[in-house]
């Protein structure tokens, strides 16, 4: 085997003439938004539930969490107002938590637009937001952590 040296992605490759890297990769601080959303039992399909507007090229950290296992809708379904289920998309009752961005997987290390399933970065903000696909089966609420990097 060959003794080799390398550079994780956090550095610039300066004998290939590679790209700096990002600063939300390489100094980013973390953000969080904490809260609940709540449902009452004779809200209709294609409700909607405003969550938060997070930066469109922020990084999501495998943190963020939304607390399923009380939302008052059959189907959990998150995403944006066009594409309702962009981020999760779940039975409700399939487990009591769904978790986006998982450490390692598909999504670890995606700006928020990547995850979302984007053709390309909008710039600005992206709000999420839940979504009603049929009547509620009873009243219930969602506790969520949304947690990302930015610089």
């Amino acid at each position: 085997m060959a003794i080799v040296s390398n550079i994780s992605t956090l550095f610039r490759d300066e004998a290939a003439g590679g790209a700096v890297p990002d600063a939300t990769r390489t100094a980013a601080r973390s953000y969080t938004a904490t809260g609940t959303i709540t449902n009452l039992a004779g809200d209709l399909d294609t409700s909607k539930y405003k969550i938060a507007s997070i930066p469109s090229d922020a990084i999501l950290d495998d943190r963020t969490i939304f607390d399923v296992e009380n939302w008052g809708f059959a189907a959990t379904r998150i995403g944006t107002l066009d594409d309702v289920d962009a981020l999760v998309s779940a039975t409700t009752s399939a487990a009591t938590s769904q978790s986006p961005v998982a450490f390692g997987d598909a999504n670890h290390d995606k700006e928020l637009w990547e995850v979302l399933g984007l053709a390309a970065d909008p710039g600005g903000n992206i709000t999420l937001y839940a979504h009603g696909i049929a009547d509620a089966a009873g009243a219930g609420s969602m506790p969520f952590r949304i947690v990302w990097l930015y610089r």
